[in-house]
């Protein structure tokens, strides 16, 4: 794998590289006869005559990462950005892509749909064609991506996508109705009224989502019908989707959502009733045994009635359960005025679960306290949340977040799946560190993946 990537570097890059100033001539002409070793040194010995050289601090980059050797990789961007200045927006895009291309190549379904994804969400133009081609891809699933990925873009997409919407595969059919209701909209109502009937609890619920979002008067029937659907998320995707559609008697729509055991349609039938400003049965919610029905609710009449807010936020904030108590940490900014926020955020600062504690410095950091959210988010590293916390932190500026975060990346005793959250992460952080540069030379292809994902976003 790891040669592969090093010749799909080489191919990619050698444009760029063959238009690097002389002083890194001998430098490139290694890398691309292969010697990266050589084509180190090389940079490394150019380095010494010509500091302030941009090429050369370029090529140290590159022949790190095509040697796979992370250490050496995040040494050489800590370098050259102390030399430099800042990023190099325009070398890490370059690097970015190059890795990206080599994964849509892997033998790997998840590692493909992974980048097709990344290049769809980046809108990288240059991957367009190697998109394009994984539509022949043997599996379903990295088809059904590929064609909606490009969907406006190549001829045959928009068949190829349609093919899967009828896909054996439920995670084919789930890509293709999502990015088609997506992409195609109105025009393919049709396909999006067969994915409301479909096997699959999650496509119904896509279906039925787009279905209100494009206000159906021809779905109120399936609609209906998925009020009593087996799954929750579908059930409450039909409450909403009738509520926009606005046919019927929307009032017993919510009446039914309400009626509900499962809490997510209990919430959908509170929407329901916002959307329709029945206000005087919102305000009856506000004392609902649920605190966090009461809190929704109360939201939802703050401008007439902002007392009920205050109320259902003191009800919410001594749940026994503790999920309950970080939602309303998460609610503060919409119930409560910037002085309730901080005063209640600082209350929950204090609370005995750190997820609520870290959601409280969330809501402080929104109203303005940046010291004592510090301070909870910093306690806060080295534990499960490690991750979450340092991204907070790195978005403050904070260095010590920024650290943990690098480092959490390049740790090998995490797992492939954690170094690749803590890669992403690094988005909430809006800061490129030398980790996540490393983490191009990561053995595993899914944190390469994300890690590139990352730097071209953040190096636009």
């Amino acid at each position: 794998m790891l040669a592969t990537m090093r010749l799909l570097l080489s191919a990619t890059l050698v444009l760029a590289l063959t238009s690097c100033a002389s002083h890194a001539t001998r430098s490139v002409a290694l890398y691309e006869q292969g010697d990266y070793t050589a084509a180190a040194q090389a940079a490394r010995d150019g380095l010494t005559s010509h500091p302030d050289d941009d090429s050369l601090w370029g090529m140290r980059v590159r022949s790190a990462l095509a040697l796979g050797d992370a250490p050496g990789v995040a040494r050489a961007y800590t370098d050259y950005t102390a030399r430099h200045g800042g990023d190099d927006a325009e070398l890490l895009r370059e690097l970015a892509v190059a890795t990206i291309e080599q994964a849509l190549t892997s033998p790997s379904v998840r590692l493909k749909i992974t980048a097709i994804a990344a290049v769809e969400d980046l809108q990288i133009n240059d991957l367009a064609d190697s998109v394009a081609q994984a539509m022949g891809d043997e599996d379903d699933r990295v088809q059904a991506a590929a064609s909606v990925a490009v969907i406006h873009g190549f001829a045959q997409a928009p068949q190829v996508a349609s093919d899967m919407l009828h896909s054996e595969n439920v995670e084919a059919r789930r890509i293709a109705l999502e990015g088609v209701a997506k992409k195609i909209g109105k025009l393919a109502i049709a396909d999006i009224e067969q994915g409301a009937i479909d096997p699959d609890a999650r496509v119904r619920a896509i279906a039925v989502r787009w279905l209100g979002q494009y206000k159906d008067k021809n779905a109120v029937e399936v609609c209906t019908k998925r009020l009593h659907d087996p799954d929750e998320s579908v059930r409450a995707a039909a409450a909403i989707a009738l509520a926009k559609i606005g046919l019927g008697d929307t009032r017993d729509v919510a009446k039914r959502a309400l009626a509900d055991k499962a809490l997510v349609v209990r919430l959908a039938g509170v929407t329901v009733l916002a959307m329709e400003k029945a206000d005087g049965l919102l305000v009856e919610l506000t004392d609902d045994a649920n605190p966090t029905i009461a809190l929704e609710a109360a939201i939802a009449v703050k401008a007439t009635h902002p007392e009920l807010a205050q109320k259902a936020v003191a009800k919410a904030i001594v749940a026994e359960d503790w999920t309950v108590r970080a939602g309303a940490a998460n609610s503060l900014a919409r119930a409560l005025d910037t002085q309730g926020v901080l005063f209640t955020g600082k209350q929950l600062a204090a609370d005995k679960e750190l997820g609520v504690r870290l959601a409280a410095a969330r809501a402080l950091v929104h109203a303005g306290d940046i010291a004592d959210a510090t301070l909870v988010l910093t306690a806060a590293l080295g534990s499960a949340h490690e991750i979450d916390a340092a991204a907070d932190l790195g978005a403050l500026g904070d260095v010590h977040g920024l650290e943990s975060l690098a480092n959490f990346t390049r740790d090998p005793n995490r797992t492939a799946e954690q170094r690749a959250a803590a890669a992403t992460a690094h988005r909430i952080a809006h800061h490129v560190t030398a980790g996540l540069v490393a983490a191009l030379a990561d053995p595993s292809g899914l944190v390469r993946v994300q890690a590139a994902a990352t730097l071209d976003a953040l190096a636009r």
